[in-house]
C-alpha cells in the first residue's frame, strides 16, 4: 500500500513540474512579445513625431 501511495506522490509531483515549465516558457514567450511590441511602438512614435516637428521632407 506505501508503494501505491509513493509512486501517486511522484507522478503527481513529475505532473506538476511539467505544468510549471509550459506556464513560464509562455511567460517567457510573452514578455518577449511584449517588449518587442513596445520597442516598435516607441520607434514609430519617435518617427511621427520627429516628421511632424523637423518637417524631414
Amino acid at each position: 500500500m506505501s508503494k501505491t501511495k509513493k509512486s501517486r506522490k511522484t507522478k503527481a509531483k513529475n505532473v506538476q513540474k511539467v505544468i510549471e515549465q509550459q506556464q513560464s516558457e509562455k511567460s517567457n514567450t510573452l514578455i518577449f512579445g511584449g517588449i518587442l511590441l513596445a520597442m516598435s511602438s516607441i520607434g514609430l512614435l519617435i518617427f511621427v513625431l520627429s516628421d511632424k516637428v523637423f518637417h524631414l521632407s
